[in-house]
């Protein structure tokens, strides 16, 4: 027997010696070193922040209830303060369950603690190595951490420091608060139980996602504390007949908007608890350049608003973070995508994510104000309108409009100056380039609000149930800033949607350096939302209001020369919120500033976007700029060009003349009013300009009109000189700036330059003799 004996100890030792010494290898200093943090790296392997995904906050186990303790031992190891890491009576009680056909498990709190706290499980897949192989380590590092840590408590805070208690909780703290809303040290029985069942089935388990099985085994850990004397049954079943009591008061991690949206995106594609582990490199669509840059930007605008005269709200610099006073500084955001397929390179969801987490990108709305009118006059000119359609910038009552009260004039906000003025009867193009409210809800009223909700809809806009009001048409509905940005972005895309799912993460490697998820890359289902004719005359009048319209500036301001794309500017009517949209031939970038809180007010008196929003979306396209410049768009087939009349809208004609000030002589001189307009094929043909050519203003002939003329079979008498010959004393002189063609036939009878030529308030100097002594005699 002794020979038999020994010869069994021979071969336990030399069987067990590869997991013995594999056991000692680890170092037990490292036993609470809780998490290896993810690294999240940009789009070109530059290191912009690290996950630790692992909610949780560190308590000594002099803060955890003595109850805790109890419901722990009777659910999970009853001889925990008895055995030395391994309990051999539960082994064998395992083992022949299990030889009956039932499943049951005998790993000790110290044994879990060493699985967990060393990932043997992970281990013993990377070494493809069976259950019992691993379970033979976890023995004997558990008898070592034992021998180690013979303060049965120190075990038990690494062990309720460690674990999972689901739903994103690590740590008894985390899971206290995350699911009860107290501290551990105020938890009752029943809610100790709860807790406890969660180790065996974190995910399962939980009582936010599935209450009824939280219930089951609270009520069996609570029986289990009754059979080892730690209650009375009277009171395991006093307890077990109470509800779940549920009050999540979770923890809120040290992150930032940009890190939860990452860290969502793992979750997706790993599984709940995929970044559990730690030590991913996670590799993101982020451009570092672009990111820091729209971060600071933004900081320093809401920075600077917040000292301008008239800004009457709290400030970020005096914040002082209270559960009970929420945050009412101004905010702002900022999102960045590659409108093609969905990259996004920046995301700033807000301000500060440790004193306010609402991600504005994520789950913001807020009115559009005149960063709507994009959308508005895409609806007119896919229609019957045209760029060059001729509204009316008069004074309008406000009552037509009823936004910011009832009575008075309707506000000129949307030119973002001091001093608006009306201009009369203006183009479409004038309006839009200038942001005119007035003139613009005239040619939404010509446009109708039914097809303007329509378009806005298929634009992506949350318009399908708003109210038909006129108030509609200066922007009052809301709209997200992913919904704005994907709306802008088909302005560069032709006309067609593109942005269908943003795209935060590339691909994940774990820590030995193996793939474990890439994404598919497939570009998004586009549609037609309107024609590329549309779409480009929008393109166009948008590159207007940046170059000389209300936002103009916009594009001095830029590194990419020439920049190929176009953006609008938006205040609303209360300078509650401003936005800037644009784009270049690659990526698409809005900003956003305002408050997060209804009806807070002006930021301040005339606060405007190319104040605001302007310069943060400036910094943002120049820092992408080097990867994400270049590229040009070009003039789709369905457009023609033609000249008209910015005066009258109509065709022009060389008679398109009006009298200005020369700036460097201060005299009158005549200045042509034509310009070249875009049209799509078919909507080109109009009257000729009826102001400067002799026609009505309404295109009707009289009988001075060139339509009215009767053909003639004679060749017309050319002009040998663009101009007149000789002395022009009555300035009728007037450079051609529309050749005539040989092939036209125009003639024009009985009328000439003057007729239509207004030089307006121009004094000429004529010089006379001096008169005579004035002699007056008496009769």
């Amino acid at each position: 027997m002794l020979a038999v004996a020994a010869t069994g100890l021979i071969f336990v030792e030399r069987y067990t010696r590869t997991y013995r010494e594999r056991a000692a290898s680890y170092d037990l200093e490292q036993i609470n070193v809780l998490e290896v943090p993810s690294v999240i790296l940009d789009r070109n392997g530059k290191e912009i922040g690290r996950i630790f995904v692992q909610n949780r906050s560190y308590r000594p186990i002099s803060e955890v209830p003595e109850r805790f303790i109890n419901a722990l031992c009777a659910g999970e190891d009853s001889r925990f303060f008895s055995h030395n890491g391994v309990d051999y009576i539960g082994i064998l009680r395992a083992v022949i369950y299990n030889l009956e056909g039932n499943s049951q498990g005998a790993s000790t709190i110290t044994q879990q603690l060493a699985r967990n706290a060393y990932a043997l499980k992970q281990e013993a897949l990377r070494r493809n190595e069976s259950k019992n192989d691993r379970k033979l380590v976890e023995i004997f590092l558990a008898l070592r951490i034992e021998r180690r840590y013979t303060n049965k408590r120190d075990i038990l805070e690494f062990y309720l420091n460690r674990i999972y208690f689901g739903s994103g909780y690590y740590g008894i703290r985390s899971a206290s608060l995350g699911y009860f809303g107290k501290e551990p040290k105020d938890l009752s029985t029943p809610e100790c139980a709860s807790l406890v069942t969660l180790i065996k089935n974190p995910t399962g388990r939980s009582p936010l996602n599935n209450p009824e099985a939280n219930l089951n085994g609270r009520n069996y850990v609570l029986g289990r504390m009754a059979e080892e004397g730690m209650i009375k049954l009277d009171e395991a079943s006093k307890f077990m007949r109470e509800p779940l009591a549920l009050n999540p008061k979770p923890l809120q991690r040290g992150t930032s908007h940009l890190y939860e949206r990452v860290a969502e995106a793992v979750s997706q594609a790993l599984g709940p608890d995929g970044l559990a582990q730690g030590g991913f490199k996670i590799h993101t669509t982020i451009l570092a350049e672009a990111q820091d840059a729209a971060q600071q930007a933004l900081m320093a605008s809401l920075a600077r608003a917040e000292i301008r005269p008239g800004y009457a709200h709290p400030k970020y610099a005096d914040y002082r973070k209270d559960p009970d006073k929420p945050a009412e500084y101004l905010q702002g955001a900022v999102l960045m995508v590659d409108h093609d397929n969905g990259d996004v390179l920046a995301h700033v969801g807000g301000r500060d994510y440790a004193q306010v987490p609402f991600d504005f990108v994520e789950s913001g709305k807020r009115p559009l104000g005149t960063a709507f009118f994009p959308f508005l006059y895409a609806a007119g000119l896919s229609g019957n309108e045209t760029p060059g359609t001729v509204v009316e910038d008069e004074a309008m009552d406000n009552r037509s409009v009823m936004i910011g009260g009832r009575e008075g004039i309707l506000g000129e906000w949307g030119m973002e100056v001091d001093a608006p003025v009306y201009e009369g009867r203006i183009t479409a193009r004038r309006a839009f380039e200038q942001s005119k409210i007035a003139a613009t809800v005239r040619f939404a009223n010509m446009v109708g609000l039914q097809r303007i909700a329509e378009v806005g809809s298929a634009f992506g806009l949350p318009m399908h149930t708003a109210e038909l009001l006129p108030r509609l048409n200066v922007g009052w509905e809301e709209a997200s800033m992913k919904q704005a940005v994907m709306g802008i972005s088909a302005f560069a895309r032709g006309g067609r949607s593109g942005i269908g799912k943003l795209v935060y993460v590339d691909r994940i490697e774990d820590a030995g350096g193996r793939l474990r998820f890439r994404r598919e890359y497939q570009l998004p289902e586009s549609r037609q939302i309107i024609d590329d004719a549309t779409a480009w005359q929008i393109h166009s009048m948008m590159a207007g209001s940046c170059e000389r319209g209300s936002s103009r500036g916009a594009i001095d301001g830029l590194i990419e020369r020439p920049f190929p794309g176009a953006g609008k500017g938006g205040s609303t009517h209360d300078f509650a919120d401003t936005w800037f949209i644009g784009y270049n031939k690659r990526v698409t970038c809005g900003v956003w500033t305002g408050f997060l809180q209804a009806n807070a007010g002006s930021i301040y008196p005339g606060a405007f976007s190319r104040d605001l929003a302007l310069p943060v979306w400036q910094a943002a396209m120049n820092a992408a700029a080097p990867s994400f410049g270049g590229g040009r768009f070009e003039v789709p087939a369905s457009v023609v060009e033609a000249q008209i009349c910015t005066i009258s809208g109509q065709r022009a004609t060389q008679f398109c003349q009006e009298m200005v000030e020369d700036e460097t002589t201060g005299k009158p001189r005549s200045s042509s009013t034509a310009v070249t307009e875009y049209f799509r094929k078919g909507t080109e043909s109009m009257a000729f300009c009826g102001k400067h050519a002799g026609t009505s203003s309404d295109g009707i002939p009289h009988e001075l009109a060139i339509a009215s003329l009767p053909a003639l079979n004679e060749a017309p008498i050319l002009p040998k000189q663009p101009v007149i010959v000789g002395d022009d004393p009555y300035h009728a002189e007037v450079p051609s700036s529309t050749a005539v063609s040989k092939a036209s036939g125009m003639i024009r009878h009985r009328t000439n330059v003057l007729d239509s030529l207004d030089v307006g308030d121009g004094d000429e100097i004529i010089i006379l003799p001096r008169p005579g002594r004035l002699t007056i005699e008496d009769d």
